[in-house]
């Protein structure tokens, strides 16, 4: 039911922005994410073998973003993420939504004009987990594909780094979405 909204969602939104008239400025998107609680575990402890999750065994969401390039190769990007997790899958506690506010830099080698253009991430992120706030710090790599100058699909895979173990463990997190000059 999770997975159906969200899609509903995101092909609303989606659908909205395909008939905007396109403008110069900033960008702003919709994403669909899945995060993996088991993965780190595995990272830090190689004698156990890496565990990673199935899709269906990750904690699914969906975020909704703002984008503004800083430079031609550097972005300033602002994500608000609504995770869907449970006590088996990190939080410390029985939360059922997560909330999470996440600003980060962007480094391209390409700039905007590249029809594909790999970067990598990082910034500082503030959850809110069943009425405590976590704080981790994300870091990753990403992947923009470049459509018309209008519309751009991020792919992006971030290792988020807990500052408090208590409310929230290490996760891999993954995010595909669409965003558009509004």
């Amino acid at each position: 039911m999770k997975l159906k909204l969200t899609l509903i969602i995101a092909l609303s939104v989606f659908t909205t922005c395909v008939f905007a008239q396109a403008k110069k400025g900033s960008l702003i998107g919709i994403h669909f994410n899945l995060a993996d609680f088991k993965a780190p575990s595995g990272i830090k402890d190689p004698v156990s073998g890496k565990v990673y999750s199935s899709i269906k065994e990750m904690n699914q969401g969906f975020s909704l973003s703002y984008w503004k390039g800083l430079t031609n190769k550097i972005d300033f990007s602002a994500k608000a993420n609504a995770m869907f997790y449970s006590k088996e899958e990190g939080v410390k506690d029985d939360a059922q939504i997560a909330l999470e506010l996440e600003p980060t830099l962007n480094i391209r080698p390409f700039s905007d004009a590249a029809k594909i253009a790999p970067f990598l991430t990082t910034g500082v992120g503030v959850g809110l987990y069943n009425k405590k706030f976590g704080a981790y710090i994300p870091a990753g790599v990403g992947i923009q594909l470049n459509l018309q100058s209008f519309s751009y699909i991020f792919l992006q895979a971030q290792y988020k780094f807990t500052l408090d173990d208590k409310i929230i463990g290490d996760n891999l997190f993954y995010s595909i979405g669409i965003a558009q000059h509004f």
